[in-house]
């Protein structure tokens, strides 16, 4: 999958004098070989990692998510050029990959982990998806949420409907999204995959996750339990999914941790009943997934993120 050459601008561009850039990763890998899956560039290659955080280390301020708070409750101007780099889900290669250039740099970073794909190696549900696509030798695909069937015969026939399915399952609540993995696998004659060592899909071990907590320049934060998107949860499955990633985190860390971020993180993934349950549990910031700059009056439970692919 090709890379992006002019990345290290591109982040370079959100770096303000007066505001504060959050910049959202997922994962970092050495080499790429899939052809569909990773389309998205979710997991970024190491060698644009590298060449990215080198030059806004030259350009900007990093600064830590509790900092950043710091300067939030404080109303105290952070450095001129601050950004923030942040990671969803815990993958492995955030510590294998990317904490090495992180710490020989000095940046800080927060990773926001999903415990069950943490405690268990579990493939988030588009990872799933993805999987099935890629490996599937159907050339077409119908499934009766999406009322339409889709070719497959192409790498861009399975992007496009990849895209479809994704915006699909963020902006409808009233479909299962595990029901939705399971139909696809089966449309796809796949035998459905629920784990995967692939550099793609392997997540951080708890000892991994300690080794994070306890290096100077990483972090550990919330990222739900399953990745459900929370907003979409009755009022007793939003309570469970909090409290257990909460208790899982504690128990594995013996650290209480006050960050969290919302799974998919877009403006109808998190409402005020998230943030007030959030609030409950101590939780002190929760960054979303919508693009934009934040100042030192923004609200912890409203900070926007640059997406970086």
């Amino acid at each position: 999958m090709d890379h992006d050459e002019n990345l290290p601008k591109k982040m370079e561009e959100f770096l303000s004098k007066n505001k504060i850039a959050i910049f959202l990763f997922h994962g970092v890998i050495k080499k790429q070989k899939h052809i569909v899956r990773n389309y998205t560039r979710k997991n970024i290659l190491e060698t644009y990692f590298f060449k990215a955080m080198k030059h806004i280390k030259k350009h900007g301020n990093s600064i830590s998510m509790n900092e950043l708070l710091y300067y939030i409750s404080n109303n105290q101007p952070p450095p001129p050029r601050s950004f923030v780099i942040t990671f969803d889900d815990g993958f492995e290669n955030n510590i294998s990959v990317a904490a090495p250039i992180l710490n020989d740099l000095k940046i800080h970073a927060m990773i926001y982990i999903t415990t069950n794909f943490v405690d268990k190696n579990m493939m988030s549900w588009i990872d799933q998806i993805e999987y099935a696509v890629e490996y599937s030798k159907k050339t077409e695909i119908k499934l009766d949420f999406l009322k339409t069937k889709f070719e497959l015969k192409t790498k861009k026939n399975k992007i496009h409907f990849l895209n479809h399915i994704r915006k699909y399952v963020k902006t409808s609540s009233n479909e299962s999204i595990d029901l939705i993995v399971q139909k696809v696998f089966t449309e796809l004659e796949q035998d459905i995959i629920y784990t995967s060592n692939d550099p793609l899909d392997l997540k951080l071990s708890w000892k991994q996750v300690n080794e994070a907590i306890s290096n100077d320049y990483l972090d550990i934060g919330g990222h739900s339990h399953s990745h459900k998107i929370l907003s979409f949860l009755s009022e007793q499955e939003l309570k469970k999914e909090l409290d257990t990633s909460l208790k899982l985190i504690k128990n594995n860390t013996e650290k209480d941790i006050n960050h969290y971020s919302y799974p998919e993180g877009l403006s109808n993934c998190y409402n005020k009943k998230v943030i007030n349950e959030l609030k409950l549990r101590k939780i002190n910031c929760c960054p979303t997934a919508i693009e934009g700059l934040n100042t030192i009056y923004s609200d912890p439970f409203h900070l926007k993120r640059i997406m970086v692919a």
